[in-house]
């Protein structure tokens, strides 16, 4: 094996162990039980709060508690996509390492990591079914399903402006030299 060759599978390796770690890290929020994960979703809603409305700790309990219930759902949901964001920026470029993925049509790169993140979105949820205070909602698979699909379009926009770039400077390099390309 040449070197370039090591080093694309060492990156593979790497990529594998990000995306079940990712995946193990996702798995682990939803087994948290309901009081944890509110819990967590709570102190995130604050921080955010505070953010928002700088003079949060001085309003009445009543405007703190309306800010708060306005926020905590747009928390929470975020939460959701952005873990799938991540999940699908790790499978795309898990398969734009191999020579054939980043020959696929867009539509099929699309798809194919989407739908892997969507299968395990719908696993997760099946999974908060047991866990004691949760409970499986097919909007949370949607909007998980939404958050990989803007991680791969992400990777897609990067991989465009990659390549135009790369194919710009050949082809200013053969006009300068007027070699034909």
């Amino acid at each position: 094996m040449n070197k370039r060759t090591i080093i694309i599978w060492a990156v593979r390796i790497i990529l594998i162990a990000l995306i079940i770690w990712w995946m193990t890290v996702i798995f682990g929020f939803s087994a948290e039980n309901g009081q944890q994960s509110q819990s967590l979703s709570d102190r995130i809603t604050i921080k955010v709060a505070k953010v928002i409305y700088p003079d949060y700790d001085s309003l009445t309990l009543a405007s703190q508690k309306m800010h708060f219930n306005k926020i905590s759902f747009l928390v929470r949901k975020t939460g959701h996509f952005g873990e799938y964001a991540i999940l699908g920026i790790l499978w795309s470029v898990f398969f734009l390492s191999f020579g054939r993925a980043r020959r696929l049509k867009y539509r099929m790169f699309t798809v194919i990591p989407v739908f892997i993140c969507m299968i395990y979105a719908s696993t997760d949820e099946f999974h908060q079914g047991f866990v004691d205070g949760r409970s499986p909602k097919v909007m949370d698979v949607v909007i998980d399903t939404c958050g990989a699909l803007a991680g791969v379009l992400f990777i897609l926009i990067v991989r465009y402006i990659f390549e135009r770039k790369i194919w710009v400077h050949f082809r200013r390099k053969h006009e300068y030299l007027g070699t034909e390309h």
